[in-house]
């Protein structure tokens, strides 16, 4: 329970460095549209296929940090990620997205990448650039997110006030731009996602995109005062709909505080960034949740030592999938440390952890090495999915070679040994 007390700890810093900018700040009455962020909603998923051989880590720590690539027609990304976001050192990695079937584009050749690890948090927010190889006139852009390997397919939150192409972001997966018509354009904004964030994040597109591209026509667009009255309309109903929401959740069971805390601070950044003031009881929510998350011992995914009566995470996994013959079905009974999958023959050694390292061999003298990340969006003792992807070779007649991409969902299942 030690690490948690401290992501807790430092995730109610955060909170409390957000709401010290706006102390003496009073939350007026906004107006604008009444939105729906709470209905289910069946969101658009898309298919994403990555390209393997394009790709930049780098090893981010508390003190910020930036991940680079340049693909092979020219286009460029660079994701800059701020100190104090990351809680310890992460390895991000950045994979040039090959196609994606499905969305309202033009075409299934966007400009982007997928960012992992998949579902990664910020307390501070991110920002992408991209810079196509081919420009996209502006009126023809389409920035767009999407969760995990493609699912709630969005719009992304932009810097408004930038010519450049700049996502903001506060957690992982993918992003980008490509090309649509007016007609894609109508397409897009009826799109409701199915997770809040990216419900909400879907509102500020259909808001501030096509802000950007009057300005940069040099349209008639509306004031700084009007886009952030407007801003801050969205954000008051995500803090009274799903904010308050969690926080109740929370209070019957401790296990929701940690995800409430993770959005009252995305609720945070977001008033940060566009200018809009705080609920005046931002803060005091915050230290709120921190006691209930206090308070939260055991439960779902964690089991006591034996030793030292004390709560280690532990997740405890179905997991099932592969990549054309390899099909596994297997228990792991600790997915953060290393675990084994087997089937069709071949064993797969996987390092352990939410992101990591694997090799396999097999029959005909398969083997192969590779990466692997593990998405947990409503964590550990959550169901969730896993992506690897690497280069093996088996022996026949010859020394055949290849590289793909694993899929694989993860059912939670009783702590085992």
């Amino acid at each position: 329970m030690a690490k948690k007390n401290l992501v807790i700890a430092a995730i109610l810093f955060a909170v409390l460095s957000i709401s010290c900018k706006w102390i003496n700040s009073v939350r007026p009455t906004s107006k604008g549209p009444r939105i729906d962020l709470t209905t289910p909603a069946t969101g658009l998923d898309v298919q994403v296929q990555l390209d393997n051989t394009q790709t930049a880590t780098n090893k981010i720590s508390n003190d910020g940090g930036s991940v680079s690539l340049t693909t092979a027609d020219g286009s460029s990304f660079t994701l800059d990620v701020p100190a104090n976001a990351l809680e310890a050192e992460t390895e991000i990695r950045m994979t040039a997205v090959k196609s994606l079937d499905g969305a309202p584009l033009a075409n299934n050749t966007p400009t982007a990448v997928q960012l992992e690890p998949s579902g990664l948090f910020f307390k501070e927010m991110a920002t992408l650039t991209i810079v196509p190889a081919k420009e996209i006139p502006a009126k023809e852009q389409i920035i767009f997110g999407y969760e995990g390997d493609g699912r709630d397919y969005h719009l992304a939150v932009v810097d408004p006030k930038s010519k450049e192409i700049k996502i903001k972001l506060m957690h992982f997966s993918g992003a980008g731009v490509g090309s649509g018509s007016d007609s894609a354009w109508a397409v897009t904004l009826q799109l409701q996602a199915d997770r809040a964030s990216a419900r909400i994040a879907q509102e500020l597109g259909e808001l501030v995109q096509p802000e950007r591209l009057k300005r940069l026509a040099g349209e008639n667009s509306l004031s700084d005062n009007e886009l952030d009255e407007k801003v801050k309309s969205l954000l008051d109903q995500f803090d009274d709909q799903v904010v308050l929401k969690q926080i109740a959740a929370a209070e019957l069971d401790c296990k929701h505080a940690f995800k409430a805390l993770e959005d009252l601070i995305f609720l945070g950044k977001l008033n940060q960034f566009f200018g809009a003031s705080l609920p005046d009881d931002f803060a005091e929510k915050g230290r709120k949740l921190k006691e209930i998350a206090d308070q939260c011992k055991g439960g779902a995914g964690e089991r006591e030592g034996k030793s030292e009566g004390k709560s280690e995470v532990v997740g405890s996994y179905q997991i099932v999938g592969g990549l054309d013959d390899f099909q596994t079905n297997t228990a792991v009974c600790d997915i953060m440390k290393p675990f084994k999958l087997t089937g069709g023959g071949i064993t797969m050694q996987l390092s352990g952890g939410l992101t990591g390292t694997y090799s396999y061999t097999g029959p005909f003298n398969a083997n192969g090495t590779g990466n692997y990340t593990i998405s947990l969006p409503d964590g550990i003792g959550k169901p969730g999915t896993m992506t690897g992807g690497g280069a093996g070779q088996i022996t026949g007649d010859k020394v055949y070679t290849g590289t793909g991409t694993e899929k694989y969902t993860l059912t939670p299942i009783p702590p085992c040994k």
